[in-house]
């Protein structure tokens, strides 16, 4: 259908008139593999073996697979049964627009990787995996939250890409600003991203939509060296007498939109089977038994399941749900579309010979201290060998892991009464104040109290961690009012003495030490909140202010509704 609709438009006289001899670039055996498998795999997810399971409600599935040099499409399922109205086979969900998921991840990182850029990622960067609020274009609170809500403290570019760390991918983002993003997705060819007037900082974890046949376009560029490619479904048309209308002559790649060096290290990580332990286990269905990388991808609701994996000459894209758009039942894109992608990958290349991923030129190898991803001191325990581009290469020296003298009766600081024989070293991990109730939660050892710590984020300033910008808070009628109180923290530089809170120009609190923490009973009506931290030479930091609302309870009985709501 998608060929018909193109000879429709090049060559309507023709078509009509004394009719076409046209060859696709459809690889017949791949096409019947794809059905198959796709059905097998809808059977099994809706009627599990043995009544093992729960049926997932999968109805629907597609599978793209590319050259990522030629552009030629040699298979495109769009559905398993194209006559099943029950399902809506008809259409075509390889060029429909759904949400893809965290299948976005890897460009929001190649964005960041660009040398060009003030402080360039790199594979080792490392983001505060915490809950962290954002502010969006609507001035709304958005706090994102990894699958199964759980928070991992620091973690590092690869560990966050090869096991899909949400919160740090938006941090990723708002780090490196929509806009760009938006070009580069127009860049790749996602343009139905870069023409959304509604996109935020959720555009990395797939608040968008882009269609099937348009993302694998996209990642040929990581395969290819960050050439863009322009996919095709025919390799010849001619009329009933002969005369050649077109023939397919490869495309030279020459529009290249990434550094071949950062599609390269993306690769690297997506291959990394390490990387992807702590999400997705040692055997996942995203090994296919030669060099490969892939990744996968679920929306909100289990509405869409998505791989997205290539070799070094094959890009596969598969997705799994349903065309009207109802969920899924717990199934994501490892379980979903994990396992057509892997037997389809592994049919088709059965005969290939297996490729490497080759390397370019100008990268270069550096020990890092695993947990800031900076230079290692003799401080640090956990190292690892990480690829840079020339110029990105940490240069400062790990600070997380930091020494301490201690009194060995008290727990405290030593100090100069304290007996030599009492003195003992302890080596603590000192993390941003961002991650200090994640530390607490995790039983990390804290810096003992009164230590002056070298943190790597004074140069800040002051900045409020709780409450979140813009949230909306409402009374309990159910609760004493002393007891709706709202908890008040800040980050501060490490010289700092004491913090003060005020409220609408209303001093509400103090707190004269680390965590630097103030409890506020909640009071109706528009609020503006500023931390002032009085430092030891006498200065005095405020931090930008936060604006939040609370307002009473209403009973739903008492709730007007107005027309249009």
């Amino acid at each position: 259908m998608a060929v018909w609709t193109q000879l429709e438009r090049d060559y309507p006289d023709q078509l009509y008139g004394g009719g076409l001899d046209v060859i696709t670039t459809v690889d017949l055996n791949w096409q019947r593999a794809a059905e198959e498998i796709v059905n097998l795999q809808l059977d099994y997810l809706n009627y599990p073996p043995n009544n093992e399971g729960i049926p997932a409600n999968a109805n629907n599935a597609a599978v793209v697979a590319i050259d990522p040099y030629t552009g030629e499409v040699l298979t495109m399922l769009g559905s398993p049964d194209y006559f099943d109205e029950t399902i809506d086979g008809a259409v075509n969900v390889a060029l429909a627009p759904r949400q893809p998921g965290s299948t976005l991840k890897p460009f929001t990182y190649a964005l960041g990787m660009n040398p060009n850029r003030d402080n360039p990622f790199t594979a080792a960067t490392v983001f505060l995996d915490v809950e962290t609020p954002f502010v969006t274009q609507r001035l709304e609170s958005y706090t994102p939250s990894n699958f199964g809500q759980v928070e991992h403290g620091p973690v590092s570019i690869r560990e966050a890409l090869g096991s899909s760390y949400n919160i740090a991918a938006v941090l990723a983002l708002d780090e490196i600003g929509i806009t760009p993003f938006l070009g580069f997705m127009d860049d790749v060819g996602l343009d139905t991203l870069a023409t959304n007037p509604y996109v935020d900082l959720a555009i990395t974890l797939g608040g968008g939509e882009v269609r099937l046949l348009d993302l694998a376009q996209a990642y040929s560029i990581f395969p290819n060296g960050g050439y863009r490619i322009e996919p095709t479904f025919i390799r010849e048309v001619a009329t009933r007498e002969g005369d050649i209308l077109y023939q397919f002559e490869s495309q030279r790649l020459e529009n290249r939109v990434l550094d071949e060096r950062i599609a390269w290290l993306i690769t690297d990580i997506l291959s990394d089977n390490e990387a992807r332990i702590p999400s997705f286990g040692i055997n996942s269905a995203l090994q296919i038994g030669r060099p490969s990388a892939a990744k996968t991808g679920t929306t909100t609701d289990f509405r869409d399941n998505w791989v997205m994996g290539y070799t070094p000459n094959l890009v596969v894209g598969v997705w799994v749900g349903n065309a009207d758009n109802t969920p899924m039942v717990e199934v994501t894109g490892v379980s979903g579309a994990g396992p057509i992608y892997n037997q389809f990958i592994r049919r088709v290349t059965a005969n290939f010979p297996e490729y490497e991923f080759q390397q370019p030129e100008g990268l270069i190898r550096l020990e890092v201290c695993a947990l800031s991803g900076l230079l290692p001191t003799d401080n640090c325990p956990l190292r690892r060998v990480e690829w840079f581009i020339p110029g990105t290469e940490p240069t400062k020296f790990d600070n997380y892991y930091q020494t301490f003298a201690i009194d060995r009766n008290t727990g405290l600081l030593a100090d100069e009464s304290t007996p030599q024989a009492n003195i003992i070293l302890e080596t603590v991990v000192v993390l941003p104040q961002e991650a200090r109730d994640w530390a607490i939660r995790t039983g990390l050892r804290l810096p003992p109290s009164g230590a002056l710590i070298d943190v790597s984020d004074d140069d800040v300033g002051v900045r409020l961690l709780e409450p979140d910008p813009y949230t909306v808070f409402e009374l309990s009628p159910v609760l004493p009012r002393e007891n709706q109180r709202l908890r008040l923290t800040v980050a501060t530089p490490q010289n700092t003495e004491s913090v003060i809170y005020t409220l609408n120009g209303d001093v509400i609190g103090t707190a004269d030490r680390s965590p630097w923490v103030v409890w506020w009973m909640l009071e109706v009506g528009e609020h503006e909140l500023i931390a002032e931290s009085t430092l030891s030479d006498g200065t005095i930091e405020r931090s930008e202010p936060i604006l939040f609302r609370v307002d009473d309870y209403t009973p739903p009985e008492a709730q007007t509704i107005l027309p249009g709501q």
